[in-house]
């Protein structure tokens, strides 16, 4: 059987399993705002699509928040769900790899990836979805704390005939951290050289060579890093007509921000060499560490959901054993 078909046989499970009696009395409760289901853990996939296969007949919404105890749960799930449910979109929402308090910054594709979950919720509060949408996320993803209104700063879209001012270009990029180089060769960077702009998006696979005529964006092409060379345009790699570039820092640093890292400078003169690039505009490593006092608020993710939606924790005794949710919570303070 190829994959295909096998994808197809997949996502028949669903409305099989749904047929029969057990789960007759999940619809009876489906309302009800706690829910226990015994099911092994080969199944928990399976689970999740039936939820919103019964919420989607009850017109209830179908976004769907499913916490797990690690990050590789949430792919693995993530990837069976493509299969269970194919016209699904999947958000998949990573936590940091770092801890809030150290001077280091998530890597750009960590970011890149949370903003853009930020964002399409922010858009799913004001939009009917007709299609199931699933948010995948660890428990540590879950219980940190994300900034307020990162969804107010939409993402910057290149599309290929309009016209750009090249400096005011590249000075956007570096407002959302993107690192200006000589050569391109990791996400987050940018390099310039004449009509040519190199770009590794925080979220894209590949990175993307630009070619300007005058202020004309003629061309969007694909390079490979190892090389520098475009790739070749075909089945695997299709032409681009349009770049979307979200940001490689969670510190947006508007006037507010700015200046408060201004006031902050001699009274915290061990950081005043991050504060003093923050109160000029320019994004530092680290920054996030001071961004329960550099930005406005602090707020769950659950404050970005949309209404209605629905929570599903797998496995809840070993999520709280893996994290110690209580301990961490101490931590994002």
């Amino acid at each position: 059987m190829d994959a295909r078909a096998n994808s197809k046989a997949l996502s028949r499970l669903v409305a099989l399993v749904a047929d029969g009696y057990p789960v007759a009395a999940l619809e009876a409760s489906i309302k009800k705002s706690s829910v226990n289901i015994v099911a092994p853990q080969g199944a928990h996939s399976t689970v999740v699509a039936l939820l919103n296969h019964i919420r989607a007949e009850k017109k209830l919404s179908r976004v769907q928040l499913v916490v797990v105890a690690t990050g590789r749960e949430a792919e693995d799930i993530a990837a069976t769900l493509r299969d269970l449910d194919p016209d699904a979109e999947i958000l998949e929402f990573p936590s940091w790899e770092t801890l809030p308090h150290e001077r280091l910054s998530p890597s750009p594709e960590t970011v890149g990836s949370r903003v853009r979950v930020l964002q399409r919720l922010a858009e799913l509060k004001t939009e009917h979805s007709d299609h199931s949408v699933y948010v995948l996320a660890s428990v540590r993803a879950v219980l940190q704390p994300v900034i307020a209104g990162l969804a107010n700063h939409p993402a910057l879209t290149l599309e290929s005939g309009k016209h750009y001012f090249m400096p005011e270009l590249t000075l956007k990029l570096v407002e959302i951290a993107y690192e200006r180089v000589d050569m391109v060769t990791r996400r987050g960077e940018f390099a310039a050289r004449g009509g040519i702009l190199d770009i590794f998006p925080t979220t894209a696979a590949h990175a993307v060579r630009l070619e300007f005529f005058g202020d004309e964006l003629e061309d969007i092409r694909e390079f490979s890093v190892t090389d520098q060379r475009s790739l070749p345009v075909g089945d695997e790699h299709l032409p681009v007509r349009s770049v979307t570039l979200f940001p490689a820092r969670e510190i947006v640093i508007t006037p507010s921000v700015a200046g408060r890292a201004r006031e902050m400078m001699h009274e915290f003169p061990n950081l005043s060499t991050m504060l003093t690039k923050i109160a000029e505009g320019m994004p530092v490593e680290g920054m996030e560490s001071l961004a329960p006092v550099l930005c406005d608020a602090l707020v769950p993710l659950a404050s970005y959901l949309p209404e209605d939606t629905a929570v599903t924790i797998l496995s809840p005794e070993k999520s709280a054993a893996r994290e110690l949710s209580e301990d961490l919570w101490a931590e994002c303070d």
